[in-house]
């Protein structure tokens, strides 16, 4: 709970307060009419500033000491309290008013100071009782905080730790293709080297933010997708197709990388009837990503599921009501779509 929202709710409540007697009444009954008398009388007034007045010093007092279970601090204080409350409202409402108005609060036979200690201290435990409820307002919200600001870096941190898994196994298997490459003397390998270069950069550097533009992941993936094109001797066919306009939606960082990863790693690239198709659709900010790949057991390898076991487990936490993906596969060709609300 923020500083304006705290004032807001202390001003609610103090207005039901002083107001619930009229609300009710209005409820109860439509002819009701509001009466402003009782505002003329200044006694009013002081009965207003007293109640919040000693009301916020006990809560203060509790905040300070109740917490931290300094009760004899506490008792002390709330003695303090019931004595700058007799004096002052003695000094107020038999003093000063008798000088500006010429009346007194309580009649003569009442009207002596050991008098007002006893009324004045069955008023404190009145407010008390304020202080008490504003104080169970406060915790409560503060505590809901603490709840929220727990989750949100218990959930930053799990995030943090299945986007570091997925890079170290993206490089792994990266640095597999270039090394093919490097013991072939292939003169692909310092273009790879490049490539790879590239996208270790927005891994290092632009992947760490919250979000980031979507045209710079999609330029992230086509140089993916340009760096697994290198590994293969022959033709290769990919479609990549991107419908709509990318330039001002921002999206978490890795996310659509895995489904194209593991379609390189488990499909037929090289099958001119059968291409790899990417489509990325967005309407809006409703974005449908698809890939879809003819199986192949070629590139199999025991580390796979890695990629999109992670990409499921961080769609659950980033987009935990904004997104539905679903997987096909019938033994021969496999899709995957990520249906994405940014």
């Amino acid at each position: 709970m923020n500083k304006r929202q705290r004032n807001l709710l202390h001003i609610i409540f103090w207005l039901f307060l002083y107001f619930k007697g009229d609300i009710l009444s209005l409820i109860g009954d439509k002819n009701y009419q509001f009466s402003w008398e009782r505002y003329q009388n200044p006694f009013y007034w002081t009965t207003i500033f007293f109640t919040i007045l000693i009301s916020y010093l006990i809560l203060f007092i509790l905040n300070r000491y109740f917490s931290s279970k300094q009760y004899l601090n506490l008792a002390l204080g709330f003695v303090a309290v019931c004595f700058i409350y007799v004096a002052l409202r003695y000094l107020i409402e038999e003093i000063l008013f008798w000088h500006l108005f010429g009346y007194h609060n309580y009649s003569e036979e009442s009207r002596y100071f050991p008098y007002y200690i006893t009324d004045s201290t069955y008023n404190v435990i009145t407010f008390s009782f304020n202080a008490f409820f504003l104080k169970m307002i406060e915790d409560f919200f503060a505590n809901e905080k603490e709840k929220t600001a727990l989750l949100t870096e218990k959930l930053n941190a799990e995030n943090a730790f299945l986007k570091n898994q997925l890079n170290p196994h993206f490089l792994f298997n990266t640095l597999n293709n270039i090394y093919s490459l490097a013991l072939n003397q292939s003169s692909k390998t310092p273009e790879a080297i490049m490539k790879l270069s590239e996208l270790m950069r927005y891994m290092l550097y632009e992947s760490n933010q919250e979000k980031v533009s979507l045209y710079t992941e999609l330029t992230y993936l086509n140089n993916f997708i340009e760096l697994q094109k290198i590994r293969y001797s022959g033709q290769t066919y990919v479609d990549f197709e991107v419908i709509g306009d990318v330039s001002s939606q921002r999206i978490a960082p890795l996310m659509l990388i895995p489904f194209v990863e593991n379609a390189f790693k488990h499909g037929n690239v090289q099958d001119i009837n059968h291409p790899l198709s990417i489509q990325l659709l967005l309407n809006q900010n409703n974005l449908i990503f698809t890939v879809k790949n003819q199986l192949t057991n070629q590139n199999k390898d025991r580390y796979g599921g890695v990629g999109l076991e992670n990409i499921k487990k961080r769609l659950n936490l980033i987009y935990p009501k904004n997104h539905h993906l679903e997987i096909q596969n019938d033994g021969n060709k496999y899709s995957s779509e990520l249906n994405l609300i940014l």
